[in-house]
């Protein structure tokens, strides 16, 4: 009797240990790091999308999409794929991982990252060193002094107004806003420290009275100090100016 008990006891050892009594899913969590990056934000030319895996020696391979479109898939850790920026507009992109296991279980991780040429923090940013506001007389006031020899106001000037400007490499266009009096012909360009003509922006061109605005962007890796000169049929003129770094 006593062996035969025995007999059972050791089957039933047998069986357990024949017995996968773990988790047969070996899936565990699936991590998404994009380097280098700023809260979500990468303005670098290229960037790593490194991907970790719980369980990691049961992987068998991780692939990697970038917008539905699959960028890599890759069999040894660490899982990771270099991206070249340049080409890349403004915008927000889908990152996705998905780690397959050798038991064929699953496990996916999904993150946002905007890619963009240049920081587009408010700390980061250059404002026009021109236009701030003017004095009643339309002079020019720069951190608080007035530049009474930069301007000279028509009958058809009343104002202008410069939006912020972007440290390069961002070639961003700016808005440069004009207040016309009166219906009137209008020049707009834009030269460099060394007095030479980048662009036109308005060359002796009609333009109605009140609000008007033209889009400039800097040249790209190019920082300097740029004036924008305006010019109106009835001899106003003024300027102010952008410094880009």
């Amino acid at each position: 009797m006593r062996k035969i008990f025995g007999i059972f006891i050791l089957g039933v050892i047998i069986f357990m240990m024949s017995c996968d009594v773990s988790d047969p899913d070996e899936a565990g969590d699936v991590f998404i790091e994009v380097t280098p990056s700023t809260s979500g934000y990468v303005w670098e030319s290229e960037i790593e999308i490194i991907v970790t895996a719980e369980n990691e020696n049961k992987v068998d391979y991780v692939t990697i999409t970038v917008d539905g479109v699959e960028e890599v898939e890759d069999h040894l850790p660490p899982y990771s794929v270099s991206i070249n920026t340049n080409q890349w507009q403004y915008q927000e992109y889908l990152i996705e991982a998905e780690a397959v296991y050798t038991d064929n279980s699953k496990s996916d991780k999904s993150a946002i990252v905007t890619f963009i040429c240049c920081p587009i923090y408010e700390d980061d940013l250059l404002d026009f060193t021109g236009i701030t506001e003017t004095t009643s007389t339309g002079a020019l006031v720069v951190n608080g002094n007035v530049d009474d020899d930069d301007w000279h106001f028509g009958d058809s000037i009343t104002g202008t107004t410069f939006g912020p400007a972007f440290p390069n490499p961002c070639q961003v266009a700016s808005t440069i806003q004009y207040d016309l009096e009166v219906e009137t012909r209008i020049s707009i360009i834009i030269i460099n420290s060394d007095s030479e003509i980048i662009d036109i922006l308005k060359d002796n061109e009609l333009e109605s009275a009140g609000l008007n605005e033209v889009q400039w962007a800097a040249p790209a890796n190019v920082n300097d100090l740029y004036r924008v000169i305006f010019h109106t049929e009835d001899d106003s003129h003024w300027h102010g100016d952008i410094l880009v770094e």
